[in-house]
C-alpha cells in the first residue's frame, strides 16, 4: 500500500492538464429542503453560473485510487443562496444547526453540515460539471511493473458521471458523489424550543445515538490532551480577540462511544439555552481539519460566558458554531429509507406539473407510468427504468383485451396483475431503490394507483400533489362555481349510488361537476332531470390542460346529449350543471 501512496505522489508531482473526460450526465439537479425556492437545475443551468476550477485526488478510505482530475463546476455555497435558506419561526433562528443531504441516482446518501459549507471558502465544495484528468508527463516503466502502475493510468481514463459533488478539501473522497439528483437542506428540530436559564452551565454532557447507545462524560481525564489557538471572529459581534483552548479531539470521544458511523451521520451538539450546532461525519473523521476540532474544558483567557465544556471548530472562518455549555450530542443518521412517491404530473401541458413534483421526480431510481406521460417527462426522468404502465391492467383496457371473460375472471386477473406489479415494486424498494408513481391530475381523485395501498405500508408512500383537469376547467368556465356555497365533485357511479345527495344539491343550487362521465352521459341526464329542470345550465369541459386542444362548450340539461354528440372528443371531459354557471362574480355582502 505504502508504494501506491508513493506512486500517487510522483503522479501529482508530474500531471498536467488533458482534454475533459468523456461523461455521463444527470438530466435535473433538485435543490429542496428548508429553502425559499426550491431548484431543478440542469446541466446546462449549472453551466451558466460563474464556475471553479479545484484539484481532486480521489483516494477513498479503503486505501482504492481512482485518479486525480482538475473539476470544472459551481460552489455548493452558490447555489443554496440561490435557494435561500428558510428557517421555520423557532426560538432558535441561526442556521448553523442545519444538515445537507446529496444522494446521487445509484441511492448513495452523504451528509453535510450547513457550517462546513458557509464557514470554509466556498471553492472548497463544488457540484462539477466538467473533469480534466491530470495525465503523467512520463511513465514508470523504469521503477514498476506494468501490472502495478497501469490501473492507475487506466483510472484516469474513466467516465464520470455529472453534477458531482467535489470535497476538494478533505483527505479521502468517500463523500466525492457522481451523477447526483438531489441536495436537501434539513432541519433536524423545526419546531425547536429554547429554555430561559439565569447561567448557562451544564456540568456534563451526554453522548446518544439512535441505537440506543448512551455515554455519559464527566470530565476528560482518560483522553489526551491537546492545545489550540483561536482567532475569534463572529458574524455578530466581529473579531473577539485571540484564545488558547486546552481539551480532546471530539474524534476520539466519538470512537470511544462504540457507535458505527458512516457519510451519512451529523452531529448535533446541544445547550442548555437551546443553541445548537451541527458538525457532519465527513468534517471529523475525513477532512484533517476533523484532527483538530475539539471538545475543551478551559481557556485562556477564561471564558465569562459558563459552562464546563466547550465545542470549538478552530478552522471556521466564524465562530458561530463554537457551543459553549455542551449538554448533549446526538449522532444521527440522515439516510433516507427507499419509498414509493406517487407524483401529480399536472392535467394536461407539462408546464402545469409542480416544482415539488420535479424535485421528488428527482429523488427518484425507477418510474411507474404510463407511455405518454414518460415521454412528456423524459426531461426529468432521464434514463431511469419504467417498470410498468400502471393503466395496462385498469378494468376498461382489460376488458376490451378480454371480451370474453365474465366479470368474475375479469377481477380475478385483475388482482393477479396488482399483485405481480405490486412484488416488482417490492423488489426495487428491497434494493434500496426508491420509485416514483407518475399520475395524471390529482393522485388522490380516482387515479389508477389506488390499488398500491393494498401491498404497502402507509409510511412508505408518499403523496404529491398535482394540478386537476377540475382546477384547470374552473378556469375556463370563467364562473363563480361556489357561488350558493358549495362544490360536489364526483363519478355516475356515485351519483347513481346517492340520489338523495343529487336531490339536495338541486335543491339547494349548488354546482355539480362529474368525472367521467361522457360515456354514460344519455343515463346521467335521465337521472339530472328527476331533479333538476330541463334549462338548467351546464357546461361540457374537454381536454382542460391541453393547450390548442381544451374546449369549453355551454348548454344546457336537456341539450348535454345532442351537445356532446357533436364533440370529437368522448372520454376526457368534465360535466358542469348548476345556476352558478352563468354567473360571474357574486356580491361579497
Amino acid at each position: 500500500m505504502r508504494r501506491g501512496f508513493v506512486l500517487l505522489g510522483f503522479f501529482v508531482l508530474v500531471f498536467t492538464y488533458s482534454q475533459a473526460l468523456a461523461v455521463g450526465r444527470t438530466d435535473s439537479l433538485s435543490i429542496t429542503g428548508v429553502v425559499r425556492q426550491p431548484l431543478n437545475l440542469t446541466i446546462d443551468d449549472l453551466e451558466a453560473h460563474q464556475s471553479v476550477m479545484v484539484q481532486l485526488n480521489e483516494v477513498l478510505n479503503d486505501g482504492s485510487f481512482r485518479g486525480v482530475f482538475n473539476y470544472r463546476g459551481v460552489p455548493l455555497r452558490t447555489l443554496l443562496e440561490l435557494a435561500g435558506v428558510r428557517k421555520q419561526e423557532t426560538d432558535f433562528s441561526k442556521p448553523v444547526d442545519l444538515a445537507i443531504l446529496v444522494r446521487n441516482r445509484q441511492g448513495k446518501q452523504v451528509a453535510l453540515s450547513w457550517g462546513e459549507v458557509f464557514y470554509r471558502n466556498p471553492g472548497e465544495i463544488i457540484v462539477a460539471t466538467k473533469a480534466f484528468p491530470i495525465m503523467p508527463h512520463k511513465d514508470c516503466k523504469s521503477c514498476h511493473r506494468p501490472d502495478f502502475y497501469k490501473p492507475f493510468i487506466d483510472t484516469l481514463k474513466r467516465s464520470i458521471g455529472f453534477p458531482k459533488l467535489v470535497i476538494a478539501g478533505e483527505r479521502f473522497a468517500d463523500r466525492c458523489l457522481e451523477e447526483i439528483i438531489s441536495i436537501e437542506l434539513i432541519d433536524l428540530y423545526p419546531e425547536g424550543k429554547a429554555k430561559k436559564t439565569e447561567k448557562l452551565f451544564s456540568p456534563e454532557f451526554t453522548v446518544t445515538s439512535g441505537s440506543g447507545k448512551e455515554m455519559v462524560v464527566k470530565d476528560l481525564s482518560r483522553y489526551n490532551r491537546i492545545d489550540i489557538t483561536v482567532n475569534v471572529v463572529g458574524e455578530g459581534k466581529g473579531y473577539h480577540g485571540t484564545r488558547k483552548f486546552s481539551g480532546v479531539k471530539f474524534k476520539d470521544i466519538l470512537e470511544d462511544t462504540g457507535v458505527v458511523m458512516g457519510n451519512d451521520n451529523v452531529f448535533l451538539f446541544s445547550a442548555p439555552d437551546g443553541y445548537r450546532s451541527l458538525l457532519s461525519y465527513g468534517e471529523v473523521f475525513l477532512d484533517t481539519r476533523g484532527e483538530r476540532i475539539m471538545i475543551s474544558d478551559s481557556t485562556e483567557p477564561p471564558s465569562n460566558k459558563g459552562g464546563k465544556f466547550t465545542l470549538v471548530i478552530p478552522d471556521d472562518l466564524m465562530a458561530d458554531r463554537f457551543l459553549s455549555a455542551v449538554e448533549k450530542i446526538e449522532v444521527i443518521s440522515l439516510r433516507q429509507d427507499p419509498k414509493i412517491y406517487v407524483i401529480g404530473v399536472g392535467c394536461g401541458d407539462t408546464d402545469l406539473i409542480t416544482l415539488e413534483a420535479v424535485s421528488n421526480m428527482a429523488k427518484a431510481d425507477v418510474f411507474v407510468c404510463p407511455e405518454d406521460i414518460r415521454v412528456r417527462f423524459s426531461k426529468y426522468m432521464g434514463d431511469s427504468t419504467v417498470l410498468f404502465d400502471l393503466y395496462a391492467f385498469a378494468p376498461p383496457r382489460l376488458k376490451r383485451k378480454n371480451p370474453g371473460f365474465s366479470e368474475a375472471e375479469l377481477k380475478e386477473l385483475r388482482n393477479r396483475e396488482c399483485a405481480r406489479s405490486a412484488e416488482m415494486i417490492k423488489a426495487e424498494l428491497e434494493k434500496g431503490r426508491t420509485v416514483a408513481i407518475l399520475e395524471y391530475g390529482d393522485p388522490t381523485l380516482w387515479s389508477g394507483w389506488r390499488w398500491v395501498r393494498n401491498y404497502f405500508k402507509k409510511e412508505q408512500i408518499e403523496i404529491v400533489p398535482g394540478i386537476s383537469s377540475f382546477n384547470a376547467s374552473n378556469a375556463m368556465i370563467h364562473s363563480d362555481i361556489a357561488c350558493n356555497g358549495s362544490v360536489i365533485v364526483a363519478t355516475p357511479w356515485g351519483l347513481k349510488k346517492n340520489e338523495s345527495m343529487l336531490k339536495s344539491v338541486a335543491e339547494k343550487g349548488e354546482t355539480l361537476c362529474v368525472f367521467m362521465g361522457l360515456r354514460d352521459l344519455e343515463e346521467l341526464v335521465q337521472l339530472f332531470l328527476k331533479y333538476y329542470h330541463d334549462e338548467t345550465e351546464a357546461a361540457l369541459v374537454y381536454k382542460a390542460g391541453y393547450s390548442g386542444s381544451e374546449r369549453m362548450v355551454m348548454t344546457n340539461i336537456k341539450d348535454l346529449v345532442e351537445t356532446a354528440s357533436g364533440e370529437r372528443e368522448k372520454f376526457l371531459g368534465l360535466i358542469y350543471i348548476g345556476p352558478c354557471l352563468s354567473i360571474l362574480n357574486k356580491d361579497c355582502h
